[in-house]
């Protein structure tokens, strides 16, 4: 009787002390990392995410943080090799794992992989609030049929030879007009319109007032625009064409959250 009383008790003082630790992180099953060359990647694989597998072709390190930890390019402050050097990374979650896990997979790889240190702070970010002009929006509304035909919208952009652009947005909301901005503008835009219908946009603008290669780079952005070539025209303000909508952009200081890159490898551990 004595005996089973001590296995008991130390039956629930394992457990006690397993209920005690932290749970492992949740980490991929099998990964491959290996770095390329700039052009190593082939062109016919795009990067692939889900439903408990990713594989990332020729991606900077600097879009693997922004994926793992689910920020913007305006969001992180890191050394510039980061959105330079190429990887080729490949990873299978363990059975049961869902599109969510991946992401946080993705931070422990990128810890057990390239010795990655981070830490998040608040800093001042100036925002551009999306609102009506003084005289009222002049919108057009969405041509019946236009879009992307599965009811969303359909956004496309086209240069000149003299380096100005046009976007063009088919049946968008607001969130797609603003969504679109902050890839182009390398900040953030918040729609405060309070409009909720769907229109078509038309915007000229000048591509030395991109973001750059400094704002974008990140998971889900757009690749920042070429410079505009030599003896370009001036073109456009984006700020103007926004005007002809009976719209403007407000910059307004804020603060966010930005996740600092202290320490990153550049080589990876071997496989």
């Amino acid at each position: 009787m004595k005996s089973k009383i001590l296995v008991l008790a130390s039956t629930l003082l394992a457990a006690a002390s397993a209920w005690g630790q932290p749970a492992a992180p949740l980490s991929f099953e099998v990964a491959s990392v290996k770095q390329v060359t700039p052009n190593g990647a082939q062109p016919d694989r795009r990067v692939t995410v889900g439903p408990s597998r990713i594989d990332f072709p020729g991606v900077t390190l600097w879009y693997c943080i922004s994926y793992a930890y689910g920020m913007k390019s305006y969001q992180m402050s890191g050394p510039g090799w980061l959105r330079q050097a190429r990887y080729e990374i490949q990873a299978n979650g363990p059975a049961g794992a869902t599109r969510e896990d991946l992401p946080r997979m993705m931070q422990t790889l990128l810890r057990d992989r390239f010795q990655l240190q981070t830490h998040q702070e608040t800093r001042d970010i100036t925002v551009l609030l999306l609102t009506p002009d003084k005289d009222g929006p002049k919108l057009k509304d969405a041509a019946p049929g236009s879009g992307d035909g599965q009811g969303g919208a359909q956004v496309a952009m086209s240069a000149s030879e003299t380096g100005g652009e046009r976007l063009e947005i088919h049946s968008g909301a607001m969130s797609t007009l603003a969504n679109t901005l902050t890839g182009l503008l390398g900040r953030p835009v918040v729609d405060q319109t309070g409009l909720a219908g769907r229109y078509d946009f038309t915007l000229d603008f000048s591509r030395t007032e991109t973001a750059g290669s400094n704002a974008t780079g990140g998971f889900n952005e757009p690749p920042a625009l070429p410079p505009p070539p030599p003896g370009a025209e001036p073109g456009v303000s984006i700020y103007n064409s926004i005007r002809e909508l009976g719209l403007r952009l407000v910059p307004q200081k804020r603060p966010m959250p930005v996740l600092v890159i202290d320490r990153a490898n550049k080589e990876p551990i071997a496989n």
